[in-house]
């Protein structure tokens, strides 16, 4: 299972939703659920991101995968490939309309081209 950076956000929510509930109920022992929960949480956040192959991936696994890329961008992505081609290298990516050099510094250690 590839943890990506929006599942971590997501988690994390659960996480919190979840343990403030229990605070209600048992103080003491929502306090150590929470501590575990948190420990949890942050073992998930050192995980490695996902990688995305810009020349092969669909829509839905770049916008998974690539930080400030959303669906509209990452169709963006397709069509430009479909129009010209696989990208030689990953920084091609900025070519993109929406794509710049922020966003590709942002996620440079997650594309891949092959």
């Amino acid at each position: 299972m590839n943890i990506t950076y929006k599942s971590l956000v997501s988690i994390s929510m659960l996480v919190i939703l979840f343990t403030s509930s229990i605070v209600m109920a048992d103080p003491v022992s929502a306090a150590m659920e929470k501590s575990e929960a948190m420990e949890d949480a942050e073992t998930m956040m050192t995980l490695e991101p996902m990688l995305v192959n810009i020349n092969t991936g669909t829509a839905e696994e770049i916008a998974e995968a690539l930080k400030g890329v959303g669906p509209m961008t990452a169709a963006a992505i397709i069509k430009y490939r479909d129009a010209n081609g696989p990208f030689a290298s990953r920084k091609d990516i900025v070519m993109v309309k929406g794509v710049g050099d922020m966003t590709f510094e942002a996620n440079k250690s997650t594309i891949m081209v092959e």
